[in-house]
């Protein structure tokens, strides 16, 4: 299944990028303003298309307006930080009217509506003396403590049978703010000065708030950004 991000800003694109990846949608191509997402749509016939609203050259009701004329089987969903829109998007016909922050839950139920199938990523961890499988989007941080890998979830903490290392490597949704911690970027909310100004990171669902490397600061308070 092809699907097209249409959105000015490259982080937004990437995040949500990352987010289909990790529900196993990963043929995913992006434009950066509507009339590069009308140009796209006519090359390539996506299955799906997310559209921001208000982009240069042309906006993104301009642009689902042609989209729907050329193609009207194609499902839009807007993707927008802004509420103004709604009823517009909807006289288009729109599938769904998603506001920014987008939660991993919300993109679920958006794809639902249209029908798109999807699974999340998962891997294996320890609890006790089993190893079960953990969704990767229910795993909020991963701290390694001593010899081993802990990864925190809402409601527990298990231990993990990888490095950091590998678990970087597994899915984009984790990022490195510090060497010995990942976090899942759709949990981060914000960053916190401790007792000692050094930035920590708030992570939604817990209490923790891992360390930030300076040299990871500028790179974070982008994710925060574009959340």
């Amino acid at each position: 299944m092809k699907v097209l991000i249409v959105d000015d800003e490259p982080l937004a694109r990437m995040r949500l990028s990352h987010m289909l990846n990790h529900l196993q949608l990963t043929d995913v191509i992006e434009a950066c303003n509507g009339q590069q997402a009308t140009d796209m749509v006519a090359k390539y016939l996506p299955d799906l298309v997310f559209m921001d609203i208000e982009m240069p050259e042309m906006d993104g009701i301009e642009a689902a307006q042609k989209i729907k004329q050329a193609h009207p089987s194609i499902p839009i969903i807007f993707s927008t930080a802004h509420d103004d829109f709604a009823l517009k998007a909807f006289d288009l016909s729109a599938h769904d009217y998603l506001l920014k922050p987008l939660s991993m839950e919300r993109l679920k139920q958006a794809l639902d509506k249209v029908g798109v199938a999807h699974s999340p990523e998962k891997i294996t961890v320890k609890k006790g003396n089993d190893v079960i499988m953990v969704a990767v989007d229910d795993i909020i941080c991963m701290m390694a403590e001593d010899k081993y890998v802990t990864a925190y979830l809402s409601d527990q903490s298990l231990i993990l049978d990888h490095s950091l290392a590998e678990l970087e490597k597994l899915s984009n949704q984790y990022f490195r703010i510090h060497r010995g911690c990942l976090i899942n970027v759709d949990y981060l909310q914000g960053i916190h000065l401790n007792a000692d100004h050094k930035p920590t990171a708030i992570l939604d669902k817990i209490d923790i708030k891992p360390m930030i490397a300076r040299r990871q600061l500028a790179a974070v308070k982008k994710l925060i950004k574009n959340l």
